[in-house]
């Protein structure tokens, strides 16, 4: 796998895509959104459905996609998760082997006001999401970016949703 992937975290509904989209237009770098690498679609009858049956399966698709749409001498950003969470409602952790094989130059992370998530969900999922279960998803995936950044020596940049800009200006300096 190239290293030159910047792997951008967050819980659902805290606005990675937007964020990350916004970030490839400024430092002019493709944006990759993990679920699409994956085809989250072709697996999962409900799209909106946060549960992951067999995250094993679903990184190992991940890996896949990722090695056929990256190449040598170009920056990727891809927007992905450190935490998922299984059929049972439970946050579990993605786990190290994979940010080993994705082999990041960089990791962000987004967070965010867990109310106004909660609310984004709500309405964009027509779901009533669990507030503690998003704030527990939430602390787990800072906990394990964390985690992951030091294994892998790899920096990591933690920035609050309406502070997207100052993520872009941390890796512009990787990508230039």
């Amino acid at each position: 796998m190239p290293s030159n992937i910047i792997f951008i975290g967050g819980i659902h509904g805290v606005g990675k895509s937007t964020i990350c989209q916004n970030i490839c237009r400024v430092l002019n770098i493709e944006y990759l959104s993990a679920s699409e690498l994956l085809k989250w679609k072709d697996i999962n009858d409900d799209i909106n459905n946060k549960k992951v049956k067999d995250i094993h399966f679903t990184q190992n698709r991940l890996i896949a996609g990722l090695t056929k749409a990256t190449q040598n001498g170009h920056y990727y950003l891809l927007d992905g998760h450190f935490c998922l969470l299984n059929e049972k409602d439970e946050v579990e952790k993605v786990s190290i082997d994979v940010f080993k094989q994705i082999n990041p130059i960089a990791f962000g992370l987004i967070l965010g006001n867990i109310t106004e998530i909660k609310t984004r969900l709500d309405l964009r999922d027509n779901k009533n999401y669990d507030f503690g279960l998003l704030e527990r998803l939430q602390n787990n995936e800072l906990d394990y970016a964390k985690e992951v950044s030091l294994a892998l020596k790899v920096p990591l940049y933690i920035e609050e949703c309406n502070d997207a800009m100052t993520l872009s200006n941390h890796l512009s300096k990787i990508c230039n």
